[in-house]
């Protein structure tokens, strides 16, 4: 299988240069590895975490190769396979407004750009949810010790680079209170897709908006939608976002066929997003409107001698 190269550096260890304790080295690489499988997935799915066994198609794309270890920091070799020969085919038909995943790229280019996602000012929340949040955070007890520094590094290009240390897991708990809580919403669409084994399927809202959807299990059976395919439905559920409030994933609590009526429920639902720190803009804001001649006249004792005579009376 082709595969593409990669260092994965780790400094600040405590150990010498070019060694590592093993429950460090499966700290670290299981880190790795869920930020990984659990970004891989969600651009594939619409959620990070998945009900069941782990599907074939996951189980390639995430199977990394062990290479060397090298001294200088820690650096480990690894050799990941291409989504060309993984999950490519997964992407298809995923959201048309956003950068699909390349054939020649890996599950650790994934990881990279839902890393380098956690750290922008405002980010759209595209290649990052809840579950991928919380495996990043697991680089930071991963050596036990604090001011430890993970690089990711391709050997054949200069891009593709990740670091993950103190600070970009501070930004990545952040980014846990950025993402907007589910919403119960109702969603017509057509049904262009159905996965039986898992309860996914994808709806086409708007004749190009794509919303990933799964069965909610306690409520409907993957079954229900077998007759449905190809047809407008309406979907009933709890809809999740992204960081921007663009919905990303319902989960389907009742499924019917469309009715004239449901017309009204053919957008894509949407959450208001918090904006950070608005009280402390808003005074911002104030303070750089704020005009002192405006207080000429207006401290005690600059009121004019009639005035205060008046005050008498």
């Amino acid at each position: 299988m082709d595969t593409r190269h990669y260092e994965f550096r780790i400094y600040g260890l405590h150990e010498n240069e070019g060694q590592i304790r093993a429950t460090t080295l499966s700290r670290a690489l299981d880190a790795l590895l869920g930020t990984a499988e659990r970004t891989t997935r969600l651009l594939a799915t619409g959620t990070g975490i998945g009900r069941g066994a782990r599907p074939r198609w996951l189980e390639v794309a995430v199977d990394f190769t062990i290479t060397g270890l090298k001294s200088g920091s820690t650096t480990i070799g690894i050799d990941a396979p291409r989504l060309g020969e993984t999950a490519f085919a997964h992407y298809a038909k995923t959201d048309l407004k956003r950068r699909q995943p390349k054939q020649d790229e890996t599950a650790l280019d994934l990881a990279t750009r839902s890393i380098n996602e956690t750290q922008m000012a405002n980010p759209a929340g595209d290649y990052f949810d809840r579950a991928v949040l919380e495996a990043i955070l697991k680089f930071e007890k991963a050596a036990g010790v604090a001011g430890v520094r993970y690089e990711m590094v391709p050997t054949d290009t200069a891009d593709g680079r990740f670091i993950v240390d103190d600070g970009t897991c501070a930004r990545v708990r952040d980014r846990l209170n950025d993402i907007p809580a589910p919403e119960s919403h109702i969603v017509s669409g057509k049904l262009e897709e159905i996965n039986q084994g898992n309860g996914r399927f994808r709806l086409v809202v708007n004749q190009d908006s794509y919303l990933a959807g799964r069965i909610c299990t306690e409520s409907l059976s993957a079954e229900t939608l077998r007759p449905l395919w190809g047809k407008q439905i309406t979907v009933e559920g709890m809809v999740h976002f992204k960081a921007n409030g663009q919905a990303r994933l319902i989960e389907a609590r009742r499924v019917s066929t469309w009715l004239e009526e449901d017309g009204l429920f053919e957008e894509m639902p949407s959450a208001e997003v918090k904006q950070p720190n608005s009280l402390f803009t808003d005074r911002m804001e104030q303070a750089r409107a704020f005009n002192p001649i405006k207080l000429a006249g207006a401290w005690p004792g600059d009121e004019p001698i009639e005035e205060l005579l008046d005050q008498l009376d």
